[in-house]
C-alpha cells in the first residue's frame, strides 16, 4: 500500500467561558490538538465497517491566525448548575 498526504483547510467555532475575550482566546489552541491514536484507530475500525480500504496514519492541526471573536453574548449568570460539553 502506498501513503498519501493530504492538506486540508479547516474552519473551527470554539466557544469559551472566560472573563474577558483575552484570556479565552488563550485556551482556543488548547482544543485543536490533533486526535490521539485511539481516536484514530476508531476512525479507521469505522472505515473499514462502510468497506473504505484506506487507514489514516496520522493527524495534525496547525493555528493559522490568532482567535478572532465571531460572536459576545457579554456576561453569563454562572450561579446554579453549569452545562456539560460532550467532546468526541
Amino acid at each position: 500500500m502506498k501513503e498519501y498526504s493530504f492538506e486540508v483547510k479547516l474552519r473551527a467555532f470554539v466557544r469559551v467561558r472566560a472573563s474577558d475575550k483575552n484570556e479565552a482566546s488563550k485556551v482556543v489552541e488548547s482544543v485543536l490538538g490533533a486526535p490521539s491514536s485511539m481516536e484514530i484507530g476508531l476512525a479507521n475500525e469505522n472505515n473499514a465497517a462502510v468497506g473504505c480500504a484506506a487507514a489514516v496514519t496520522a493527524v495534525t492541526f496547525q493555528q493559522t491566525g490568532d482567535p478572532r471573536v465571531v460572536r459576545d453574548n457579554g456576561p453569563i449568570e454562572t450561579s446554579g448548575p453549569q452545562p456539560r460539553l460532550a467532546w468526541g
